[in-house]
């Protein structure tokens, strides 16, 4: 495992993520900094292959944030996590972030969730040549999308819940629901801000 920087807000967060960090035998590779500003000092001190951090200390602009470290880092991959709308999640992933960990809050048990599904896609980090192939079949499977999953995928890239696109659509939730499973089936996609990245890199939302 190469090294990971895990920005958090507080000192209790990095207590609990290097305690965790070490009884999985990663102590070692795992730092921890507590605002953006030191995350870019500790980057340049040393390769890092993984940043993971909270949307909210990536403010004001999450997609900027990932967008920069991905510029001047090209060789660290950056994990979000916390809780954003599908849109600006969904950005983020065209930015070139790897991850976006959807948790309601990045404290005690959530925060090593949130660690611990990093250090998954860290392992599992899919190859470029495997991302083309998946894009390329993305693409297809968008073709075949009905109108109504097209519009229940425009509600969900404008941060709509299901209740309300069913309202907007004078469909019930569980219509919704059932659009968004097919949706989803035929991206490949494993929630609202994989399918909305994905149907923004196809070109299937303005």
């Amino acid at each position: 495992m190469k090294n990971i920087v895990v920005c958090v807000h507080t000192v209790q967060a990095a207590q609990a993520i290097t305690a965790y960090a070490s009884r999985l035998g990663l102590g070692s590779a795992v730092r921890t900094v507590d605002c953006a500003a030191a995350l870019f000092v500790e980057l340049r001190r040393r390769p890092t292959q993984t940043v993971l951090i909270d949307f909210g200390l990536a403010a004001p602009d999450p997609v900027k944030f990932t967008q920069a470290v991905r510029a001047r880092f090209p060789q660290t991959g950056v994990v979000l996590c916390g809780v954003a709308d599908s849109r600006t999640a969904a950005m983020a992933l065209l930015a070139g972030a790897r991850g976006v960990l959807q948790v309601p809050a990045i404290t005690g048990e959530e925060l090593l969730v949130a660690f611990a599904q990093t250090i998954v896609l860290v392992r599992g980090a899919v190859a470029d040549a495997a991302r083309i192939a998946a894009r390329q079949r993305h693409a297809t499977a968008g073709a075949r999308l009905t109108d109504r999953e097209l519009q229940v995928l425009n509600g969900m890239s404008e941060g709509k819940s299901n209740a309300e696109i069913g309202r907007g659509l004078s469909v019930s939730e569980d219509t919704v629901k059932t659009h968004a499973k097919r949706m989803f089936r035929k991206l490949e996609a494993n929630d609202r801000a994989q399918a909305v990245a994905i149907a923004l890199r196809a070109g299937m939302l303005a």
